[in-house]
């Protein structure tokens, strides 16, 4: 991605620029033992003990909504000349996986559109979900 290390790292932990394509946090700070919330949806929340913050280079944090089982989520970000890269690892996900994949596909899709400046609506989320997932 055509951007700086230092604005990635800002779409994945400001509190601002999350609603634009993960969730709105509800509670907490992206810090190394802290604990963050973040909305999905009405009544729907992703509780997350952060286990490793390292600035503009590693996000390491569990993962648990209401209704699944405790997974990981790990976030490797390096920068290469002019551009940053991700590196997404989401283990312990069992049978949702399948699920999860087209889930993050389309998060990032937002994510890379919004750090370039056009962010996309999330009103077609979903949409956009359901023709990742046919793929």
């Amino acid at each position: 991605m055509n951007v700086p290390v230092s604005r990635l790292w800002w779409g994945l932990t400001d509190p601002n620029a999350l609603p634009q394509w993960l969730g709105t946090l509800t509670n907490g700070t992206f810090i190394s033992g802290g604990e963050v919330t973040i909305r999905h949806a009405e009544n729907y929340s992703c509780t997350s003990q952060i286990l490793e913050c390292e600035p503009e280079q590693l996000l390491s944090m569990t993962w648990k909504f209401p209704d699944e089982a405790l997974s990981k989520l790990q976030i490797k970000l390096a920068q290469r000349d002019e551009s940053a890269s991700l590196l997404l690892i989401h283990d312990g996900l069992g049978k949702v996986a399948t699920s999860y994949l087209p889930g993050w596909h389309t998060h990032l899709l937002y994510l890379e559109d919004l750090l370039l400046g056009h962010p996309r609506s999330m009103s077609e989320f979903w949409s956009t979900y359901e023709e990742l997932r046919e793929i």
